[in-house]
């Protein structure tokens, strides 16, 4: 259900694409009651080994910084590894808009 639901809300945006008959979306991390998820462009859903993740063009810098800072709380540790995806990933840039339902 929830998959459907993702695939829905790219269609309706516009972010969704068909090429071959075969339809891909954007790849996304969702957290659900403490635990995260990545939605890959063919909406396959894993769960990393890790406590953290990324996606996009900054994947490793971001990576990289989430294991550097494994001792920091949560929300510094995603906000120093975006700052320092785009400090040295030219194709990450701010503002960075992150939501909580805490």
């Amino acid at each position: 259900m929830f998959v459907d639901a993702v695939r829905d809300c790219l269609k309706t945006g516009g972010y969704a694409s068909k090429h071959a008959k075969e339809e891909a979306g954007g790849t996304l991390l969702v957290g659900v009651a403490g635990r995260l998820f990545k939605v890959d462009s063919d909406y396959q859903v894993g769960e990393p080994v890790d406590s953290y993740d990324a996606c996009g063009c900054g994947t490793d810098v971001a990576l990289g910084s989430q294991y550097a800072t494994d001792f920091l709380p949560p929300k510094v540790r995603l906000r120093m590894a975006l700052t320092t995806a785009e400090h040295h990933s030219s194709g990450v840039r701010g503002p960075f808009t992150t939501l909580s339902s805490r």
